[in-house]
């Protein structure tokens, strides 16, 4: 492979997302918020939660348990909190709509949770919880996921690999925003490993066998026809320290323990499961067990500008102490959200994630690259 990344203008991306989302039978609603999360990833950076996260809901549709045609439902609620059922749709769709339901409530009483359930993926969280921030709020927001990676001291796989997003009000400084994970490594990581042939960053792979771990994971990779982000793997994958397994654990409950749709990670199918569904029709679960927002309306407390005084003074307090040689003094999501607010159109692909999508997946409905192009191009032109 002689490039991991590519540059793609972003505005491209996003219509060929929604225009292959529709002929899935998506809402065009729908199909705008999968196109956009998964945009919005390119523009922070997160390569893989952006064009190759697609799989994970081709997939889903092929294992019966999507359907792209249906539409999250508030199902209970009171001042300020709400349950959500997903009805079986993407995880895009059933967060925006949490993410709408819980900004409104907080609005009114200060903060708000959202649950919700029976829904799959929704990639990246940064979309949802930046819309928090856009209203001069503060949001955290996360799921459970298939079992990805070992308990602490484990070798077999029970626990989520759950993306995390939090972000808070702020003025003329970046903002504090987590966007991060709650295991070392997910599926897209062992794919991109072997495709482009390096180790992954620690000793993470644990032999199911011997509990022995390694950098390398080629002899555990499963690959999935057609995908080039989306893979399995027969090793545990390794939490490295206690904090994040606690972490993990915690996420765990607010996800699915106490969500009244709740399901816990180790009973959502697993890798093996999902390849078995496409290759012999096996049954499985939904990609997600539970998931919340939570929003907190700092105005509620006080004048929202002394809030956005204390963020700037406080970030540029960190920025300005004195580094240790060659170093320099980062905010988490600083470079993410510098490019948001940039308003930059080109953004990096991964290679490995191009072609997928682009001939296996927008194949299907008899779509291509060429012919997404040549749509994108003359709906500019008329436009």
């Amino acid at each position: 492979m002689s490039s991991a990344v590519r540059k793609e203008d972003v505005r491209f991306l996003e219509f060929a997302l929604s225009r292959v989302a529709m002929a899935a039978g998506a809402s065009q609603t729908h199909a705008d918020y999968i196109a956009q999360a998964i945009c919005f990833a390119h523009l922070q950076g997160k390569l893989n939660q952006g064009l190759g996260v697609y799989e994970v809901l081709d997939l889903s549709i092929k294992s019966g348990i999507l359907d792209m045609s249906s539409t999250p439902e508030v199902v209970d609620e009171d001042a300020a909190w709400a349950v959500v059922d997903g009805h079986r749709s993407s995880g895009y769709y059933a967060l925006n709509v949490m993410a709408d339901v819980a900004i409104e409530k907080a609005k009114k009483s200060g903060i708000a949770i959202v649950f919700g359930g029976n829904h799959n993926d929704a990639g990246s969280f940064a979309s949802y919880v930046y819309k928090a921030w856009q209203q001069d709020m503060m949001a955290f927001s996360s799921n459970n996921t298939p079992p990805l990676a070992a308990p602490f001291g484990g070798r077999h796989n029970m626990l989520s690999c759950p993306p995390f997003d939090s972000i808070a009000p702020s003025g003329s400084e970046p903002p504090i925003w987590a966007s991060l994970k709650f295991a070392e490594f997910y599926d897209a990581d062992i794919s991109e490993a072997v495709l482009q042939n390096k180790p992954m960053q620690g000793e993470w792979c644990i032999d199911p066998e011997t509990g022995e771990t390694t950098d390398d994971p080629t002899a555990y990779a499963r690959p999935y026809p057609g995908y080039g982000r989306v893979w399995g793997y027969a090793c545990g994958g390794q939490i490295e320290t206690p904090r994040t397994y606690a972490l993990n654990l915690w996420n765990e409950a607010l996800s699915a323990i106490i969500n009244p749709l709740g399901i816990t990670a180790n009973q959502i199918s697993d890798t093996d499961d999902y390849q078995r569904a496409l290759t012999e029709g096996a049954e499985v679960t939904a990609t997600v067990g539970g998931s919340y927002y939570i929003c907190i309306n700092p105005s509620a407390f006080g004048p929202i500008a002394a809030v956005k005084a204390r963020s700037d003074d406080f970030i540029a307090a960190v920025k300005s102490t004195e580094p240790r040689p060659g170093q320099r003094i980062r905010i988490p999501g600083e470079t993410a959200f510098n490019n948001l607010q940039k308003g930059e159109n080109m953004v990096d692909v991964l290679v490995n994630h191009w072609e997928p999508f682009f001939d296996y997946i927008a194949g299907q409905y008899d779509l291509s690259e060429e012919s997404l192009r040549q749509e994108f191009t003359s709906i500019k032109l008329n436009g």
